[in-house]
């Protein structure tokens, strides 16, 4: 028997809880399940959608839309309606962009996504980082208009609210950015302290962040977002040792942080590859949802995780970019088959992409991607 049709927000929260709606919640935007530009711009002029896309309030960072037209997420049956925190526009130096926190970035014309060029605290030592300022995280142009947003769709009460600001942040992806990653991963081993400085600084402004958000929109929130990606296709990207002294305690000082300030809101991680030997560590520290579930890194096998994790864990993600969605349109009838079969037993799973959609899946896989998964979801 059919269950009863249920509103967005119900059928997330169900899930959320464990049980099963009547049919698999999906997921469209948020911290790493958007459209590119360009696969955005398609799926609207299939849409016969005209509108004013300004790409400078509309794309993050990277190149990826934040913004979307309502009639895009209807069609695509997402369940969420998400609010992140305002980029602040990049400065033009000698005619390139610098992005507030200090590093070049540059647009590849071949994908429309964006590259970062220079690392600010790539040569500093301990002592210079330990001196180094970072903007406010507390300017209010990041929250202007934000609780407004937020008012309005819990007025409506139909879809689940999700909060974040992905792109760029993280504790350990900011590290990562500001000094280089191969820099920053050599200093975890060779200069603790050094790492330990920066990850000092990273936290707090992620703290500050993340907090100014939430004291405008804490409330109306069923889900805050957030990311560091830990993991390659094949393994962490240091001990897990190393993550429990290093970025385990700020994690779990991060995650209480949100908790207060939006105790009703399930906590998630975003957390790219094989980060299944971490996985009761995010539990410990009070991740309640884990994204996005990469089918093909090593340990990531879906039926294994639900059977070991979903009493504990809500999945979200999940769906592969790397063969099945740029395959033919059978391939991504199977995948959401997959995983749907391997996930959505007695709820506790969301819908989506293992990351991004970028320019190089087919338009009719994005399609074919979200009428399957309202057919094969159901409950």
């Amino acid at each position: 028997m059919t269950k009863q049709a249920m509103t967005s927000r119900e059928r997330v929260l169900c899930a959320y809880n464990h049980q099963a709606p009547d049919r698999v919640p999906i997921c469209v935007g948020g911290t790493a399940q958007k459209l590119s530009n360009r696969t955005y711009t398609a799926l609207k002029k299939h849409l016969e959608i005209n509108d004013d896309f300004n790409l400078d309030e509309s794309l993050d960072e990277l190149g990826n839309v934040i913004h979307y037209h309502p009639q895009v997420l209807e069609f695509l049956h997402s369940d969420f309606r998400h609010i992140q925190i305002n980029r602040l526009p990049p400065e033009e130096v000698d005619g390139r962009q610098r992005h507030e926190l200090g590093f070049f970035l540059e647009t590849d014309p071949t994908t429309g996504l964006t590259n970062i060029l220079t690392h600010p605290w790539a040569d500093f030592s301990a002592e210079q980082i330990k001196q180094a300022q970072l903007p406010d995280p507390a300017d209010p142009a990041r929250t202007a208009g934000l609780r407004k947003t937020a008012e309005q769709l819990s007025e409506q009460n139909e879809y689940a609210i999700g909060a974040y600001k992905a792109t760029l942040l993280g504790i350990f992806d900011l590290a990562c950015v500001l000094r280089g990653m191969d820099r920053f991963l050599f200093d975890t081993a060779a200069d603790p302290e050094t790492a330990a400085a920066i990850l000092a600084k990273t936290f707090e402004f992620n703290c500050g962040v993340y907090s100014a958000m939430l004291d405008q929109i804490g409330p109306f929130l069923d889900v805050v977002e957030f990311n560091d990606d830990l993991g390659t296709q094949e393994s962490l990207l240091f001990s897990p040792a190393t993550y429990r002294s290093l970025l385990k305690p700020l994690h779990k000082e991060f995650v209480a942080m949100l908790r207060r300030k939006a105790p009703q809101a399930k906590i998630f991680l975003h957390c790219c590859g094989a980060v299944r030997p971490l996985i009761p560590d995010l539990i410990e520290i009070g991740i309640n949802i884990l994204n996005p579930i990469q089918p093909l890194a090593k340990g990531m096998n879906p039926a294994e995780l639900k059977s070991e994790f979903g009493k504990d864990l809500i999945f979200q993600g999940g769906i592969d970019l790397q063969e099945a969605m740029v395959g033919t349109t059978e391939q991504v009838e199977q995948e959401v088959a997959a995983r749907v079969e391997a996930f959505a037993p007695g709820g506790g799973y969301i819908l989506a992409t293992a990351n991004n959609i970028t320019s190089d899946v087919p338009l009719e896989n994005v399609i074919q991607l979200y009428e399957a998964a309202v057919r094969l979801g159901k409950y």
